[in-house]
């Protein structure tokens, strides 16, 4: 089964930025992901935030999460993308971890039981 699924990218008052049709084809896959990058520029001052979530939908789409923005002050924006096949799903998850890395984002340790 096929179908077009649309990605917005919000910021967190809730306008919408823009759209982007991905084409999906079937489902499958295995447990939920999340991980949380933080970059510290302290001759900048700027401390960023990322957070990537990789999880299945109630019905059986895969979502990837991106949620980033500064530290302590106003502002970030989010973005999902479905997928209604899980490698595909882990392929853009997998993309974005690696660029942010690049970037020099770095992987905080996350406690579930604290969030």
């Amino acid at each position: 089964m096929t179908h077009t699924a649309i990605v917005t990218a919000q910021r967190w008052t809730g306008r919408p930025l823009r759209g982007i049709r991905i084409r999906c084809e079937t489902r499958s896959g295995p447990a939920p992901l999340q991980i949380r990058l933080e970059k510290f520029d302290h001759i900048d001052g700027r401390h960023r935030y990322c957070v990537l979530r990789l999880s299945q939908t109630l019905f059986g789409d895969w979502c990837v999460e991106q949620a980033l923005g500064p530290i302590a002050a106003p502002g970030g924006q989010e973005r999902r993308a479905y997928f209604n096949q899980h490698a595909e799903a882990m392929h853009l998850f997998e993309t974005v971890r690696d660029r942010q890395v690049r970037r020099g984002f770095v992987p905080i340790p996350v406690q579930p039981g604290l969030l």
